[in-house]
């Protein structure tokens, strides 16, 4: 029985019943519940509206990051993708505010630090968050609107989800081709192997539930009038959960949506919980996927053993399933972590492995990739199972487990509001009850308590219930190197198929929707309806926060940490390490916490490290200086630990920096280096954007060619050469381990080493120096002055547009320019502009017309550099031309208008003023050198950024001005060749 009326001293009963009176009514909502739960400082409220039965769950909090969120369970009808295409085409316009893209136009009228919308499996949610009061009100009205009241257009569901039309829109004879934003963002998640994996999977274990992004080669089946049904069917107040969080009223929430709800009536709800394949034996499923060029032909094969465990609806057993999966995978000491991927058996777990409750059934699964023997994998996890059901639970795992738990919920987050909606709405659609998912405390009692009563059976009770010679689900995926080719060849058979079908007035309709699609997408709109901030509302004074030096080398920040202390150190290798030695130094820094000491193996280590700290991290930091735009080049490592642990931090800081040993440890450096490799591409699929801007900004930046070799292409030929090489012992040794000695050698020293501590108490900081101390006499006093100097760190040629070949179905392109230093004069003006040129020219030519998912351009005012941008873009070449022809539109065509700067201005202090949790805060001074008199003189330039500042730094820095393309994707036939340019194959 839930103890849903429980209190605490520090809540005040009284008041919290008058707030909030159990059957009381507050504009049509009547109060159903109340739960206070004090170690959260939260109060959560239960209202159900009486006219339309609509839930509402508000998390009353004493926080300014206020978030409320629209969700609707939709189910999807088929793989079509209608519930994505709705969640696009609902915010192209509504009755209150028929304009185009109402809320792409509210990203810069508003000071929101998050808005979005996101289509899960079997639910859509419609998340924002800001501290403003004015733009909270808003920004709900705009939301409430779009998914009660929008116009859904014909042309919206053109341009978001698919349309014929012709390759150039103006000439009726050119090809006609598959357009639509949503069509073309699925063609780039299929291109993401891990992506494909997991849809493929679901879709298998869950046929009741289709793919609601959408499958491309389905897509293209979708009508518009499937999507108005859908909504219809769907987007009603009866369907719905909203949430509102944070410090604001909710009478005035609560008034918005029974305003808005007058106009329905309550229906049944019929949205049926789907369920899982009902498996009565063991179902086995095989397809084929794309075969990573950067891996070995015999590590491409994945594979998957799942069992259904059970419903989410009981968020106890689902509780101890998350603590029995986080027992058997997570970490190096974990039982299956050590047998199926230590021993060599596969690369790492699979996208699906470990627990899942997000659906309306609960799944364990175990997957790996890189398997060479599907029947030994499957038998070697049956095995372990058995064993485990029969043995011991280590006992200082599970505490450690529940420790991070406990630490977790102390460590202050900065978006903890939103967080906790995007965590409790998709299983309240499921009718998950989200008072039991927020009783914390309450768990981990029943928890503590069970398990002194029952012990290991606990757990080998779960075992034996839902997975010893229970059905099982078995899933592989093959690679396939014709897999792109094969989606090319469907793609244009079914475009040849739609086309063979069309007489001559299809022909002249589809030409003149085009027509009509871009003069749209061209017209300039009226958007006095949508509600906007001034830039009158930004504060001109920036927030600071006090930071001390207690030590010439001990930088303090002294705030309510809620008794955690946050350790941080820093070691300058500016001229420390040679060349050759630059790319290894990502390696490096992962192998601390990955392969173990001379006497201690890893798991032993990260074991104390969860049960006595919050986490323990390293890292290789490259950062611009804000004066000279001269890279400095460190070595971090840091650490969190209640206050009365952190002597623990630094033991395990000492270990890993002076203990670890990587000839002892030289096979699970090869096991490290695999899981590196075997990522790769699927990161690349996920973020192409940033490696083409990273690739082409390192021919201008130091600091970006530095960090190109450390996270970008380069550094992922690397991994590809040195996986290539593990079998041969004496050249892994030679090119791998003695370079990793070497930078150990180099790495590691007391001289220049900086420390940063953010704790709760002045007495605190003292006591920390003294441990500070001690660790530091504890390294070695050598320091290396014979390696590059890291301002002499090569730029990589600029004479080239460069393509990096992916076998992807869509390409992501940049185009970068050099700008000047932080401190600089034009530093603001280029950040304004860079954002008016998304909102007012990129996004409408880059996703409207041209098809792709995302498109802009961003100043980077650390490292100085202006790139242009395009995200899983049909295009690429169209969009580079674009970027190349943007300062000729800014100054010919634009017109730009104070209005026009001032809401540049607003999306831009959306970042600058984002609430930051407490452990960040001061940072940005120790780890970049930005005083507070810095940020101050860089708000007030920002603020006051004219026209005629805007002007001056287009014709100085954007117009008729060198600048290098990258595309990542595969060739473009008779397009992308040389010398014009330049291929890098991987």
């Amino acid at each position: 029985m839930l103890r849903f009326q429980r209190y605490a001293s520090s809540y005040a009963q009284s008041k919290i019943l008058r707030r909030y009176p159990v059957g009381g009514v507050i504009h049509g909502y009547e109060v159903k519940r109340i739960l206070p739960i004090p170690e959260l400082k939260l109060t959560a409220v239960d209202l159900v509206h009486e006219r339309t039965g609509s839930e509402h769950l508000h998390i009353d909090r004493d926080d300014k990051n206020n978030v409320f969120t629209i969700g609707f369970k939709t189910n999807p009808p088929d793989a079509t993708g209608v519930p994505h295409i709705l969640e696009h085409t609902t915010l192209c316009g509504s009755v209150k505010y028929p304009v185009r893209d109402p809320f792409f136009k509210m990203l810069n009228r508003s000071l929101a630090n998050f808005m979005n919308a996101m289509t899960g499996p079997d639910y859509t949610l419609y998340p924002f968050s800001t501290t403003n009061k004015a733009d909270f009100a808003n920004l709900r009205d705009v939301y409430v609107d779009a998914t009660y009241n929008p116009l859904l257009k014909p042309e919206d569901f053109y341009q978001e989800g698919w349309r014929l039309e012709h390759s150039d829109v103006a000439n009726p004879r050119s090809d006609i081709v598959f357009k639509g934003v949503v069509y073309n963002e699925m063609k780039g998640q299929v291109s993401n192997a891990n992506y494909h994996f997991w849809i493929q999977f679901h879709e298998n274990i869950y046929p009741s539930l289709h793919n609601s992004g959408g499958d491309p080669q389905k897509i293209t089946d979708l009508h518009y009038q499937d999507l108005v049904d859908f909504h219809s069917a769907n987007y009603h107040p009866s369907n719905a959960k909203t949430f509102t969080y944070g410090n604001f009223p909710l009478e005035e929430s609560l008034k918005r949506l029974n305003e808005e709800y007058v106009q329905f009536g309550k229906r049944h709800k019929s949205q049926k919980i789907l369920l899982p394949v009902a498996l009565k034996e063991n179902t086995e499923v095989k397809t084929v996927g794309q075969a990573d060029p950067m891996l070995p032909p015999e590590r491409q094969l994945k594979t998957s053993m799942t069992w259904i465990c059970g419903k989410p609806q009981d968020t106890y057993k689902t509780f101890l399933l998350r603590v029995l999966g986080n027992l058997l995978m997570d970490g190096h000491s974990s039982v299956l972590y050590q047998r199926l991927i230590e021993s060599g058996m596969g690369l790492e777990f699979t996208v699906n492995s470990g627990v899942d409750s997000t659906s309306a059934a609960n799944f364990i699964t175990v997957g790996l990739q890189g398997v060479q023997d599907v029947e030994q994998f499957r038998q070697a996890v049956n095995d372990i199972f058995t064993e485990v059901a029969d043995g011991p639970f280590n006992r200082q795992r599970i505490e450690a487990i529940l420790q991070q738990l406990e630490l977790s919920k102390k460590d202050h987050k900065s978006d903890f509001g939103l967080q906790l909606s995007c965590s409790l709405i998709p299983s309240w659609t499921n009718c998950v009850d989200p008072f039991e998912s927020l009783l914390f405390d309450d768990v981990l009692a029943r928890f503590r308590e069970d398990l002194e009563k029952k012990g290991d059976s606990l757990f080998q009770d779960l075992i034996k219930k839902y997975i010893l010679d229970k059905p099982c689900f078995l899933f592989t995926m093959q690679p396939s190197k014709d897999f792109a080719l094969d989606l090319e060849i469907e793609e244009k058979e079914r475009l040849a198929a739609k086309v063979s079908k069309l007489d001559e007035n299809d022909k002249e309709v589809i030409y003149k929707r085009g027509l009509m699609l871009q003069e749209k997408q061209n017209a300039k709109e009226d958007l006095s309806s949508l509600p906007s901030l001034q830039v009158s509302d930004i504060p001109r004074e920036e927030d600071t926060y006090a930071v001390t030096r207690p030590e010439p080398n001990v930088w303090s920040r002294v705030t309510d940490t809620n008794g955690i202390c946050y350790l941080r150190a820093k070691i300058p290798l500016q001229n420390s390490i040679p060349q050759e030695l630059y790319p290894y130094l990502p390696l490096f820094a992962d192998s601390l916490t990955s392969l173990g000491t001379t006497t201690e193996e890893y798991s032993d280590i990260e074991d104390a490290m969860k049960l006595h700290t919050g986490g323990i991290s390293s890292m290789i930091d490259v950062s611009a200086d804000p004066i000279t735009l001269r890279p400095h080049l460190h070595f971090r490592v840091s650490g969190w630990s209640l206050n009365s642990k952190t002597d623990h931090v630094f033991d395990i800081w000492k270990k890993l920096l002076l203990e670890t040993d990587f000839e002892r440890h030289s096979e699970k450096l090869k096991i490290l280096i695999r899981s590196l490799a075997s990522s790769n591409t699927s990161a690349v699929a996920e973020s192409g954007h940033s490696f083409a801007r990273g690739y082409a900004s390192a021919s201008f930046s130091t600091t970006r060619a530095i960090g190109e070799s450390l996270t970008g292409v380069e550094q992922l030929q690397l991994i590809n050469k040195l996986n290539g090489l593990l079998e041969d012992e004496e050249l892994f040794r030679r090119e791998v381990v003695d370079k990793l000695v070497e930078l150990k050698k180099r790495i590691i020293t007391s001289q220049g080493i900086e420390f940063f501590v953010t704790t709760d108490s002045d007495a605190m900081v003292q006591s920390l120096q003294n441990q500070i101390s001690q660790f530091q006499s504890s390294l070695p006093d050598t320091v290396c002055r014979d390696g590059l100097d890291a301002s002499q760190f090569p730029l990589l040629p600029s004479n080239h547009s460069v393509l990096i070949n992916f076998p992807f179905q869509v390409h992501y392109s940049a185009r970068s320019m050099p700008g000047v230093p932080y401190t600089h004069k034009d530093g603001a003006p280029l950040q304004v502009l860079a954002n008016l040129l998304t909102f007012k020219y990129l996004h409408r030519e880059i996703r409207e017309k041209g098809g792709a998912y995302g498109g802009g351009a961003n100043y980077s005012a650390l490292d100085g550099m202006l790139n242009f941008f395009s995200y899983r873009d049909p295009h690429p070449l169209e969009s580079l031309a674009t970027f190349k022809g943007a300062g000729a539109h800014a100054i010919q065509d634009a017109h730009w208008a104070k209005p026009d700067l001032d809401e540049a201005k607003l999306s831009i202090f959306q970042k600058v003023d984002s609430p930051i949790s407490r452990k960040s805060e001061g940072t940005s001074l120790f780890y970049s050198g930005v005083t507070d008199e810095m940020r101050q003189v860089r708000r007030e330039q920002l603020l006051d950024v004219s026209k005629q500042d805007i002007d001056r730094v287009i014709e100085t820095y954007l117009l008729n001005k060198p600048g290098v393309n990258a595309v990542v994707g595969p060739p473009i036939e008779g397009k992308t060749t040389p010398p014009e340019w330049q291929i890098k194959n991987l």
